[in-house]
């Protein structure tokens, strides 16, 4: 999840927000000052839309304090911290490396609901001590309230066993600690996901088509997301396993044709030797001769004759052939392909058929 625009940084890490969050803020402002707060404390002295959007604005503010916790704990054992951002369904602390130990893994995960818990109780308490000075429930003792409860929710919710949600990292820490292997521990947590997922699911949809149960429409979509999620955390943590411990030397197609990046697709497709049936990327040389870009050779055959090269390019990094495909990859998330250089001579490739074929290669051996 990509921020759409940045707040600031707190502690050092950067904070973005999503769009989507502007939605949310919308609504939950609205069915706070048009239904809720009405409905518990009608005829209250004081604005309705203003107790909304000071419990809106802790609201969120909660959500980054649970996300600051995970990001906090996991630099204090070494991990990079990229950013945070808040979004549609909460907050997400992206991590530039993985939890060095199953107890830090174990910490960072529990940070969170840790935090979210404690919020829920200090809430809580605040509400209460209010309503009691003023001798009667104010708005502002059940904005407290609210704020305390939805704390509470928050803080269970994300403790439910299962990835991407905060208990299915706890799942892995566990795991990862009783079989010394972190992958598979990841893959068990991810399946366990698919569950959590599925379940959420049929609770939204049996009260949504037959009126039983407490799912709502929410409950259900919030159920796909951890399911689609969940898929694709396996599909990353079986990619990282078979991954592990492979060198882009051992991973990539060598001696890869290469062009200039002006040309046109038809120049290419005329002049140049087809390319050997294991060879995919075609590694384009600007003009002072760096390379940061390639091209899919399936690609150029199907462009239009007055494309150029550079118009259908994709990102590449450089990388040496002793480097660590995993460090490689997680250094340069969103590029399409690695090229391979040792003192400026080109060597090899990786673009996403060696990615499909090292990942479906049986492990190296077991991550302890």
């Amino acid at each position: 999840m990509t921020s759409t625009f940045r707040l600031g940084k707190i502690a050092g890490i950067p904070i973005g927000v999503h769009w989507s969050i502007v939605v949310v803020a919308a609504l939950l402002t609205t069915s706070l000052a048009g239904s809720l707060l009405p409905s518990v404390l009608p005829g209250a002295h004081g604005s309705y839309w203003a107790a909304a959007i000071l419990a809106a604005g802790l609201f969120f503010a909660s959500i980054l304090a649970h996300e600051l916790s995970h990001a906090l704990v996991a630099r204090h054992y070494g991990q990079k911290v990229e950013d945070i951002t808040l979004w549609l369904l909460g907050g997400v602390s992206r991590l530039g490396s993985e939890s060095p130990s199953p107890r830090a893994e174990l910490l960072v995960a529990l940070a969170g609901p840790g935090m979210s818990l404690a919020l829920g109780g200090a809430f809580f308490g605040v509400g209460e001590l209010v309503r009691t000075l003023a001798g009667t429930s104010t708005l502002l003792s059940v904005v407290l309230i609210w704020l305390g409860a939805i704390n509470v929710i928050l803080g269970v919710f994300n403790l439910l066993p299962g990835s991407p949600l905060d208990g299915g990292r706890v799942v892995s820490a566990l795991l990862w600690m009783r079989n010394h292997d972190h992958r598979q521990a990841q893959i068990g947590a991810a399946r366990a996901g698919r569950v959590v997922g599925a379940i959420l699911i049929a609770l939204g949809l049996m009260n949504l088509l037959f009126g039983i149960g407490v799912g709502t429409l929410w409950t259900a979509f919030v159920g796909w997301f951890i399911f689609e999620a969940s898929v694709a955390e396996e599909r990353a943590a079986r990619a990282s396993r078979a991954l592990d411990g492979r060198r882009v030397r051992d991973v990539m197609t060598a001696n890869p044709p290469e062009a200039p990046a002006w040309v046109h697709a038809i120049d290419v497709r005329r002049s140049f030797p087809p390319p050997d049936a294991h060879q995919h990327t075609l590694v384009l040389r600007d003009y002072d001769g760096s390379v940061h870009a390639t091209v899919p050779i399936e690609t150029v055959r199907n462009a239009p004759d007055t494309a150029t090269l550079r118009d259908l390019a994709q990102p590449a990094i450089v990388a040496p052939p002793d480097a660590y495909v995993l460090d490689v990859l997680r250094d340069a998330p969103a590029v399409g392909s690695v090229v391979v250089m040792q003192d400026n001579h080109l060597l090899g490739v990786i673009g996403p058929d060696e990615m499909r074929a090292a990942e479906d290669a049986k492990p190296l051996a077991p991550t302890a």
